[in-house]
């Protein structure tokens, strides 16, 4: 079941509206064409919902998930002191007389030893454990053996061929912050640290819901009037590319009884429901009287192009959130990396946003004041320096396919020019 803070949800409320008529919070004032901005509209949506409660997780089961505490080392690595050469562990202060003079030869003792006798040595390989109270190696070659005793030739400094404990990472060590996110590489270093549980945050679970008169399954039969449902399994997996659990569920149908069961039915086990249908109105439109009988709902033309229509609702009476997609592929794809993302991203407690960088136009592009554009373009890394190309292809799942990035017109950006640097969202993190 979603959650969300009480506090939080009875405070989006209007003290002076009647109590069994709850209603959004007041969204951001339109801009003069009566549209509000992608950014309002972006911030407005993550303003009502919280981030997931966490708890705590084995190291496996927490991989690609937010960290919600400072995690600091539990030991000390390497937790003993060890031998970088082979030779004898001795104590450094042994090795000299009260006159300055290399001292008496040293007696050896077995490695086994919990503690170092004064004037003792004991023999390690590279990697042994140093016993309680050697502080260095002498190398073989600083002294020779006679008669079970060390004479020595050289002396050797405290620390000297030996690999301290705590060297690589003391107790107490930070090793992650809070909001970092739990990558392979960071579950090693927790793990080397002596940590086998973390308080993360879990995968926002994610109900796509596939609605539409003439959509059908994928496969070879499609029938004359028919169109493989390619939409929500395009959703279903930028869902889990973005860090969600995700289910897909398909109803192929306008009828407002069977949508009303299917999503009802979901919210039980969603965080975020996203909506995906077929490109005709009607099913757009049976969508969202659905989400009007079940809860609190924005609708609202955003000045971005494409996916100018947005639709998001707090649906039953967890008031999980609900976002509609566009049926246009294209429009529907942009729209889920505009506020679907986000809205995940803020599930998990992470930065939402995309992390804009630089690339420069491989040719001009225009766009119109006042509108955030998102072309699709092809980004191309030649040494440091990335190029981006606008991708355009008659079929849009083609056109998406070969896009590996969004390229960002601002609202005040009216043309480019080739050469000029652009702002880009990547797709492809290896990018």
């Amino acid at each position: 079941m979603a959650w969300f803070t009480r506090k939080k949800q009875d405070a989006a409320i209007d003290d002076e509206a009647p109590a069994d008529e709850p209603r959004l919070p007041d969204p951001p004032v339109p801009d003069a064409s009566g549209l509000r901005s992608a950014a309002d509209h972006s911030a407005y949506l993550q303003s009502l919902v919280e981030p997931l409660r966490p708890f705590g997780m084995s190291l496996l089961e927490a991989w690609d998930q937010v960290a919600c505490e400072d995690i600091d080392s539990m030991i000390n690595v390497p937790p003993n002191s060890t031998a970088k050469i082979a030779g004898y562990a001795v104590r450094a202060a042994d090795l000299l007389d009260g006159e300055g003079h290399l001292s008496a030869p040293l007696k050896i003792v077995d490695l086994g030893v919990e503690r170092l006798p004064v004037g003792g040595a004991a023999a390690v390989s590279p990697g042994d454990v140093l016993p309680r109270g050697a502080n260095a190696v002498l190398p073989t070659t600083f002294g020779t053996v006679e008669d079970g005793r060390i004479r020595l030739i050289e002396r050797v400094s405290e620390g000297e061929y030996a690999r301290a404990a705590g060297e690589h990472l003391r107790l107490g060590t930070r090793l992650l912050s809070e909001g970092d996110v739990l990558d392979e590489r960071g579950i090693g270093l927790l793990a080397s640290a002596g940590i086998d549980k973390v308080m993360v945050r879990p995968r926002p679970r994610v109900v796509v819901v596939s609605s539409g008169e003439h959509l059908v399954e994928p496969g070879p039969d499609i029938k004359h009037g028919e169109i493989s449902d390619a939409n929500s399994f395009m959703i279903a997996a930028a869902a889990k590319a973005a860090g969600a659990t995700v289910f897909r569920v398909a109803v192929h149908s306008n009828d407002r009884d069977a949508l009303r069961e299917v999503i009802t039915d979901q919210l039980i086990r969603a965080d975020l429901v996203i909506s995906t249908t077929g490109g005709r109105r009607d099913d757009y439109q049976a969508v969202v009287d659905v989400m009007l009988e079940l809860g609190l709902v924005d609708s609202v033309n955003v000045a971005m192009s494409p996916g100018r229509t947005q639709t998001f609702g707090l649906v039953g009476e967890d008031r999980v959130p609900m976002l509609m997609l566009p049926g246009n592929p294209v429009s529907a794809y942009v729209t889920f990396h505009a506020f679907a993302r986000p809205l995940i991203r803020r599930l998990m407690g992470t930065r939402p946003e995309h992390r804009p960088v630089r690339a420069l136009a491989t040719a001009g592009m225009r766009s119109h004041r006042g509108q955030l554009h998102l072309l699709r373009g092809r980004v191309i890394t030649q040494g440091s320096i990335r190029h981006v190309q606008q991708v355009s292809e008659p079929y849009a799942m083609a056109e998406l396919a070969d896009a590996n990035a969004f390229i960002v017109l601002d609202e005040h950006v009216e043309s480019v020019r080739a050469g000029e640097a652009v702002k880009v969202w990547l797709l492809d993190e290896e990018e």
